[in-house]
């Protein structure tokens, strides 16, 4: 795919100015052009909320890749390919109803109990080592990149100790690495393998626990049935790597935002150190003030149509921009304030419609234990090491890599 230069000014978004502050950029964009095209990166960009939240469930629009008309097939045979030709963002709509409800079947309140046990488990293993410590500590090195990966591996049943657990974290992120369509071919072609290899691992755990079930995930939905339907060992992968896809890297650079929004907003922290209550609403309106990374949800034309004066032609990508749509005044006042009390009933976040993310309770639940440990765990007076912070980028989307905090004496 032809990309435009680093600094080319044809598009806002391919400029340094989108880099540095891409909240600004967007504003004027959600004002002036609200269904912008990116030349070079052939997209739209959906930067209003009621057009974000439309489109997750307008039927002229599909999650389905193979409906681009710059789609290139996964390498025939790879994991990749099985996935987008039978995953939930491709399957009829009768298949992906029908595996929903096999997934939902499998998420019985004795599981979802023993899921909450094991995220606090996991999040305390990673908290109970930066009590009391100081100095310049990665939060994200360690406390908020490990835990969303140890907590798959842990749910569906990877052994919690030695290298395994190290393995699947690794494999996760080398596999969603790949799925951004604008991923350089050395980045996908590394994101094959890796899920390749973790496709085989779970393949062959799924076969074992229809032998001899055990007290984890994997088991509750090889398990599950609705009426005689029950899940294939294949679809049991995919809703594995589904899972890893949407509750992994994700749920880390979230938590990572969190503490980046509470370290920047210190009365905002104080008060919720003081009104744990209020840790449910302050996740939500994290994700809504500092979550999206400056690129969005891409969506793909099913056919012609037109969004605001703006013709959509079939086969198109559009990307729907969270940090537009939850930093747009006209639905969120005061869009720039982070208020661990504001009313977040329309953030979009995990979607809407058919596709709404399967994995939402999950992350939710992970934010808020790593939240209310951090709140613990992290002195009076710590504060971000801006001058330490490292990022790396991909294409126009910049990503932390690093979050350095001091945590004073």
């Amino acid at each position: 795919m032809a990309t435009a230069a680093h600094g080319d000014t044809s598009s806002p978004i391919l400029s340094d100015a989108y880099l540095a502050d891409p909240i600004a950029v967007l504003a004027q964009l959600r004002q002036s052009d609200p269904v912008h095209w990116v030349p070079g990166h052939e997209f739209w960009l959906v930067t209003r909320h009621d057009d974000v939240s439309r489109l997750f469930a307008d039927p002229n629009c599909t999650p389905d890749p193979r409906a681009w008309e710059r789609y290139q097939p996964a390498p025939v045979g790879s994991w990749r390919s099985q996935i987008e030709d039978r995953g939930l963002f491709s399957a009829p709509r009768e298949d992906h109803a029908r595996q929903r409800r096999l997934v939902s079947a499998a998420l019985t309140p004795r599981a979802v109990k023993r899921m909450e046990g094991q995220v606090l488990e996991v999040v305390e293993q990673f908290a109970a080592a930066l009590r009391g410590r100081t100095g310049v500590i990665d939060l994200m090195e360690a406390f908020t990149n490990p835990i969303p990966n140890a907590v798959i591996s842990r749910i569906t049943g990877v052994p919690a100790k030695g290298d395994d657990d190290r393995r699947f974290r690794e494999l996760a992120q080398r596999t969603i690495r790949g799925f951004p369509s604008f991923a350089p071919e050395e980045v996908k072609r590394d994101a094959d393998e890796a899920a390749d290899e973790m496709a085989a691992w779970v393949r062959e755990m799924a076969e074992e626990r229809r032998r001899h079930p055990r007290e984890d995930f994997l088991s509750d939905l090889v398990q599950a049935h609705d009426m005689d339907d029950r899940m294939t060992n294949d679809e049991v992968v995919m809703m594995v790597a589904a899972l890893v896809n949407a509750g992994s890297e994700t749920t880390a650079l979230g938590g990572t935002y969190a503490l980046r929004a509470l370290l920047e907003n210190p009365q905002e922290w104080a008060k919720l150190r003081n009104h744990r209550e209020l840790l449910d609403n302050a996740v939500m309106e994290i994700l809504r003030y500092d979550f999206g990374v400056g690129g969005g949800l891409p969506r793909y034309a099913m056919q012609d149509f037109e969004l605001r004066g703006k013709p959509i032609r079939k086969g198109q990508q559009l990307q729907l921009s969270f940090n537009g749509a939850h930093r747009d005044p006209e639905v969120f006042p005061n869009p720039d304030r982070f208020d661990v009390e504001r009313d977040t009933r329309n953030v979009v976040i995990f979607g809407r419609g058919p596709h709404f993310c399967l994995g939402a309770n999950l992350a939710k639940q992970e934010m808020r234990f790593m939240v209310d440990a951090a709140l613990d765990f992290l002195p009076p007076g710590a504060s971000i090491r801006h001058d330490l912070v490292e990022w790396s980028q991909m294409a126009f989307v910049r990503r932390m890599e690093t979050l350095p905090v001091e945590f004073p004496a």
